[in-house]
């Protein structure tokens, strides 16, 4: 597991910004700095360096790679995804490609389709793949308060046979009444929506308003928590077990508050929300390398991971032990 962040470090006060009725809400607190990718990477070049150090971490030829499963936000280009432009730039050359979409839930989406492949037997080495190359490409959403929550970064994680991590339990649950509470579409044009796909159509934009702000956070609150017992249930394993919980890191006030409600302590946890922002499908396993990287976790640890998706459409967790 390692993460491939940009060198380009930009701090709040460096970001333009023409204010609003959102510029002081909870949502958007926490971030003091964040790494923006674009123009120095493409989403595939980020996401190759991020496999390359995988691989050279764990001593893996790229040729042994039998499956890549990418998670992209923002592709390069509308289509194709990004992933077979990252199986070519590593040399990984008997891999397979498949792209997973789930917003915020994809990596523990890939680890569960990385999981299936491997116990099937089709695959014997799965590297999963999440890309945020997002709002460093957003010049016009750069200037909302809204996108200050957000930052660019990559990971990687290779799953392979009878190799740890232990995947413990993986829990995914879909909430369809929630689709399209948050979306990701091009602004207004003198009051117009325009399609993304239609000429005119405005720049790219996360909107936000109070309502919907208001609804996420009840509805998340009690998502995630739930999420979290779940995966305890089916790992068969209880809370005092767990030597760290990783969550989504959308804001400050959300971290605080699942760690509240899932009985977890800040000793307990780790953020990286200070650093690299919200990085959608990569938060979780960039937090996880950080904290590898600063030798916060030890053989043995048990780690639960919880994260949803947008609007709270999507909900996943799972528990791993580490060796």
């Amino acid at each position: 597991m390692v993460n491939f962040m940009p060198e380009r470090v930009v701090r709040n006060s460096e970001l333009p910004s023409e204010g609003g009725d959102l510029s002081d809400h909870a949502f958007f607190a926490g971030v003091h700095e964040r790494r923006f990718a674009w123009p120095d990477y493409t989403s595939a070049q980020l996401g190759a360096k991020a496999l390359e150090k995988l691989l050279e971490r764990n001593g893996v030829p790229a040729a042994d790679v039998d499956l890549i499963i990418c998670a992209s936000q923002l592709n390069d280009a509308f289509s194709p995804g990004t992933g077979t432009a990252i199986q070519y730039a590593v040399g990984a050359t008997k891999a397979a490609v498949l792209q997973v979409d789930n917003g915020c839930c994809s990596w523990i989406s890939s680890i569960n389709t990385a999981r299936a492949f491997i116990d099937s037997g089709q695959y014997r080495t799965v590297a999963v793949v999440t890309v945020t190359n997002f709002v460093s490409r957003l010049e016009e959403f750069q200037k909302a308060p809204e996108s200050r929550v957000l930052g660019d970064g990559a990971s990687a994680t290779l799953v392979t046979v009878g190799d740890e991590p232990t995947i413990l339990s993986i829990h995914e649950q879909a909430f369809g009444e929630n689709w399209g509470a948050l979306k990701v579409e091009p602004d207004t044009v003198e009051g117009m929506e325009i399609p993304y796909w239609s000429a005119g159509s405005g720049a790219l934009t996360v909107k936000f308003d109070q309502s919907m702000l208001a609804r996420l956070y009840t509805v998340t609150m009690e998502q995630l928590p739930q999420a979290v017992d779940i995966a305890l249930e089916k790992a068969g394993v209880e809370n005092k077990d767990i030597a760290f919980l990783i969550t989504h890191q959308p804001n400050e006030k959300y971290v605080a508050e699942w760690r509240k409600r899932c009985g977890f302590d800040d000793s307990r946890a780790h953020d990286t929300l200070g650093t690299y922002g919200n990085m959608f499908q990569g938060t979780l396993p960039v937090t996880f390398a950080d904290a590898l990287d600063k030798k916060m976790i030890a053989p043995g640890d048990l780690i639960a991971f919880a994260t949803f998706s947008h609007g709270g459409e999507l909900v996943g967790s799972m528990v791993w032990r580490w060796n």
